[in-house]
This record gives C-alpha cells, sequence and structure tokens, in this order.
C-alpha cells in the first residue's frame, strides 16, 4: 500500500508540473513546482523507508534453507 501511495503521489507531482507550465500567473506557477518538488520528495521517502532490501544491504535477511527440504519432492 505505501508503494501505491508513492506512485500516486508521482502521479500528483507530474500533475501539478504540467499546470505550472501552463498557468499564466507566475506565482501560481512557482507554487505549483514547489508542490510537485514537495510531492516527489515525500514519495522518495516512502520508497526509502518500505523498500525491499537488497542482497548486498548488510540489513538484508538470510534465507536458510533446511537439508530435508529437497528429500520431500
Amino acid at each position: 500500500m505505501p508503494l501505491a501511495l508513492a506512485e500516486y503521489l508521482r502521479h500528483l507531482a507530474t500533475r501539478c508540473s504540467r499546470m505550472s507550465r501552463d498557468c499564466n500567473d507566475p506565482v501560481t506557477s512557482k507554487e505549483l513546482v514547489i508542490i510537485s518538488v514537495e510531492l516527489v520528495e515525500k514519495a522518495q521517502a516512502f520508497e526509502a523507508e518500505y523498500a525491499i532490501p537488497h542482497a548486498d544491504d548488510s540489513r538484508a535477511a538470510d534465507i536458510t534453507t533446511r537439508e530435508d527440504d529437497d528429500d520431500k519432492k
């Protein structure tokens, strides 16, 4: 769910960025850019917090198997 939220935040950021280019008011345009940057930063924070650890990450869980796992096949 948090990764879906990150994707949605990126979608909103893209919309804000596009609207800022189409906006004729410079103050509003600048605010839309600021909002889009904040949304992307929040999406990155969610992705970093809920990311699956990589194998080279020291926090990654080790996978262990039992010797009799292959015997059951």
